[in-house]
């Protein structure tokens, strides 16, 4: 991975690093969402996995297994 070091980042003109930091910040909530919205999913789906076996797990039976 490169850097832009603070010599490049200074022959920039105050408009392009502007941008530059506007850009970063847009592919950082870009990833946050993609991110939030996986973790979303994955929350979803062990929600309804859970629900799916609440019955199992109240049922006596289920103790039974365990001891």
């Amino acid at each position: 991975m490169q850097f832009i070091n603070e010599q490049e980042w200074q022959a920039l003109p105050e408009s392009a690093q502007k941008n530059v930091y506007d850009f970063f910040l847009f592919i950082k909530q870009r990833y946050n969402q993609s991110i939030n919205s996986k973790q979303q999913a994955e929350l979803s789906a062990f929600s309804n996995h859970s629900a799916n076996n609440i019955n199992e797990w109240l049922d006596d039976k289920e103790d039974d297994v365990w001891k």
